[in-house]
């Protein structure tokens, strides 16, 4: 039975770009409807869609909005090739890192606002509308739209300084789990689509693409989504950077072979500027529950953005 499929997106929306491509990854037939950023959010709403975010998906009259939710409706309507695995101990360790991934998310739209604000021509590099008709009033809208998805994002200097302090870390764990092989292995999951576009986000800032290029991260990134069409000039305050240039985070220790009577490896997940050490779901034991994690690694006091209210970019 063939399906009725279109898109909601726009271009710059690592979330978006997530959702393309597990739907290349599974030869889905399929629609793009590309949005203009800000007023998006009053046409999502006028479409029936619960929020006004993106991406967002219609199948066959079915709304379905955010990554991980439709990352879920594609295996229940396509199951292959698979975005979860079916052994239940993996598959709960990919979906552990795929919502580990949005937090990524929120962190680097947080960073991309943030240097919007800072130069706003880096807006209209990520963010540029796939139809050279749109760009004009994309950009008389720019600034008014920069200012709300700023409110709405929380992409405070606060957060974007402690996003980026946060940030050896967390590459630091993405590395590993691609040695775990829970990242970047034979065959894809939904993890590497919600965290390598991100990465290539990342990899537009000038001021961050050394602290990426060379890592297993990147390889990634290469592998899953390698043309994230941005440039994003060097606009990081150089207070915010300090940090990062200066010290490699020492929150996960390089993951090595488990012996009998070896306790788990444990994965690093950063709290603000801070490191709490948490097993990786890929080795608890069975009956063993999840830990319950503090705050988010990137939840440094900065909204998630995703309440329906204001211009959410997506």
């Amino acid at each position: 039975m063939a399906h009725k499929i279109k898109l909601y997106m726009f271009n710059g929306s690592a979330p978006s770009m997530t959702v393309r491509l597990m739907l290349e990854h599974k030869g889905i037939d399929h629609t793009s409807r590309h949005l203009l950023v800000g007023p998006h959010a009053l046409g999502m709403l006028a479409r029936g869609f619960v929020t006004m975010t993106v991406p967002a998906l219609t199948i066959d009259g079915r709304r379905v909005q955010g990554s991980r939710e439709i990352s879920r409706a594609l295996d229940e309507l396509f199951p292959q090739p698979a975005l979860f695995p079916a052994d239940p101990k993996r598959r709960q360790a990919v979906q552990e890192a795929e919502r580990w991934g949005e937090d990524l998310q929120d962190a680097t739209r947080r960073l991309v606002l943030c240097a919007s604000r800072l130069e706003p021509r880096t807006f209209s590099s990520v963010y540029r509308h796939a139809n050279p008709l749109m760009r004009p009033a994309q950009r008389m809208s720019r600034g008014l739209v920069i200012y709300l998805a700023n409110a709405v994002h929380r992409a405070t200097d606060r957060a974007c300084d402690d996003d980026l302090a946060a940030l050896p870390a967390c590459l630091d764990t993405i590395d590993a789990w691609i040695a775990e092989d829970l990242l970047n292995g034979p065959e894809l999951n939904a993890a590497d689509f919600q965290i390598a576009p991100n990465i290539s986000l990342l990899r537009c800032f000038e001021d961050l693409a050394p602290l990426i290029e060379g890592r297993p991260a990147a390889r990634l990134a290469q592998r899953v989504a390698p043309d994230f069409p941005a440039e994003i000039g060097a606009v990081l305050p150089p207070t915010w950077l300090t940090p990062i240039c200066t010290a490699r985070s020492a929150a996960m220790p390089q993951p090595g072979p488990i012996g009998p009577g070896d306790a788990p490896r444990t994965s690093g997940y950063v709290e603000q500027r801070t490191a709490t050490v948490l097993p990786h779901p890929h080795h608890l034991r069975s009956g063993d529950a999840l830990p319950t994690a503090p705050a988010r690694p990137y939840d440094s006091g900065a909204g998630r953005g995703r309440s329906g209210a204001g211009v959410s970019v997506g």
